[in-house]
């Protein structure tokens, strides 16, 4: 199933956030650490257009939170035309070992390209659920899922009404809606 999604950097202190989040109302429900591994049949990524390095991956990734989940995923990325991400359609399978996947699709030849670690807390209020994500490397980010209140809009009134939802926080937001976490890592 298709779905939006916003990305957006915060620029503040993780206790700073936590504090505002709490102060609008939400409660964390759910931590948990998220590793993915990037997979590529390219062998040289430098310089490749990120679009097409995407659409040409799988990843591996192990959540771990009161118990250790692996999947093997791929990701259907749906632009605009400046190239925001919209939505995209995830397809996963279960995996029962993260480091033996990895090992395989390493030994065939495939090209680990980039691993991408975070801390997540997910936060619930009466309207909305985002997820707090700490990157490692990287910075703090939100991301935050489209719910039943905007399932019939179009993407685009779907993207307008989320951002303005964490718009209203009070957060120091970036100004990219749809940060792509993979390519900022590659061009750190």
């Amino acid at each position: 199933m298709k779905e939006t999604e916003i990305t957006v950097q915060v620029f503040d202190s993780f206790e700073n956030i936590d504090r505002i989040l709490k102060q609008n109302g939400f409660e964390s429900t759910r931590k948990f650490k998220l590793h993915d591994s990037y997979f590529t049949t390219i062998s040289d990524v430098a310089g490749v257009d990120f679009k097409h390095l995407i659409d040409n991956s799988i990843l591996v990734r192990e959540i771990t939170d009161d118990k250790i989940v692996g999947q093997l995923m791929y990701k259907k990325k749906n632009y605009d035309d400046a190239g925001n991400v919209i939505s995209e359609e995830k397809t996963k399978v279960i995996i029962d070992d993260f480091d033996k996947t990895v090992k395989i699709l390493t030994l065939a030849g495939l090209n680990n390209y980039v691993q991408v670690k975070n801390s997540s807390i997910v936060y619930k209020d009466d309207k909305m659920e985002i997820c707090l994500q700490v990157v490692e490397n990287l910075g703090i980010f939100i991301e935050y899922e489209e719910d039943e209140s905007v399932k019939n809009l179009t993407e685009q009134e779907k993207i307008e009404i989320m951002t303005g939802n964490l718009k209203s926080l009070g957060l120091k937001l970036g100004e990219d809606y749809s940060c792509k976490k993979v390519e900022m890592l590659l061009n750190k």
